[in-house]
């Protein structure tokens, strides 16, 4: 006669062993899922960081090239960035003193009521009356030669220029850092009005080294940025920009 077959089980050992063994493998599986996110997303605000640092630097870049040759100022108290871009250069092709002044002008944008500085030396250079002049009419029909107009003057001129540059400019520009909803902000306002240009600003500084008689202009940017995770990006940046009056 056959003896019953006994039905083995865990026993409370084996049960407590391989639920203690689960929960370690668990407890390893969701650090290695929470160190993997945190690896994702520390990448992630960096590369944006990084971004947004590349978007800075090429705007302020575009910007600093197109300013007029010495107009180019920073304010260490005020942390602001001034200069005066450039809406049109040309050259004088005959005396630099008479009036009307007679330019060569490939983009014939000039207007009315323009203002104009021939051989900018020094910020000042734009805002002193002796040397900034206002165009009062831009005559289009006289000069016979293609790309020459007449521009009547205000005010007689006092300076003349190497090259026979001459330079209309717009309204001052200023880049700023300023604080708002969104905390350090750099920010660009012309003519009154502003825009964003970067968030998440901690350090701006900029060193602008020009010297007279030199080709180019240089001015070394410093900026700092700051992640929502607190970490900090810092980008040094040298902009060579024309500088012949």
């Amino acid at each position: 006669m056959r003896r019953p077959t006994k039905i083995k089980g865990f026993t409370l050992v084996e049960l407590i062993l391989v639920i203690t063994i689960l929960g370690v493998i668990s407890v390893s599986i969701v650090q290695v899922i929470a160190i993997s996110a945190e690896i994702y997303m520390t990448g992630a605000e960096r590369a944006r960081l990084v971004a947004q640092a590349r978007f800075t630097i090429l705007r302020l870049e575009k910007e600093i090239r197109n300013t007029v040759p010495n107009s180019i100022t920073f304010d260490a108290a005020s942390g602001c960035l001034s200069y005066y871009p450039i809406k049109v250069s040309g050259t004088y092709v005959e005396d630099a003193f008479q009036n009307p002044l007679r330019a060569v002008v490939f983009d014939a944008s000039i207007n009315d009521g323009d203002s104009l500085v021939i051989y900018p030396t020094s910020p000042q250079s734009i805002t002193d009356n002796g040397r900034r002049i206002d165009v009062a009419t831009v005559d289009l029909s006289k000069p016979a030669v293609p790309a020459q107009m007449d521009l009547l003057l205000n005010a007689p001129n006092t300076q003349t220029s190497p090259g026979k540059r001459f330079f209309v400019y717009d309204d001052q520009v200023s880049i700023c850092l300023a604080s708002n909803a969104q905390g350090n902000v750099l920010q660009r306002t012309q003519s009154g009005q502003s825009g964003l240009l970067a968030t998440n600003i901690t350090r701006w500084e900029a060193n602008v080294v020009t010297a007279d008689l030199k080709r180019n202009g240089l001015i070394a940017l410093s900026l700092t940025f700051e992640g929502n995770d607190n970490e900090q990006l810092s980008v040094q940046h040298e902009v060579h920009f024309p500088n012949v009056p």
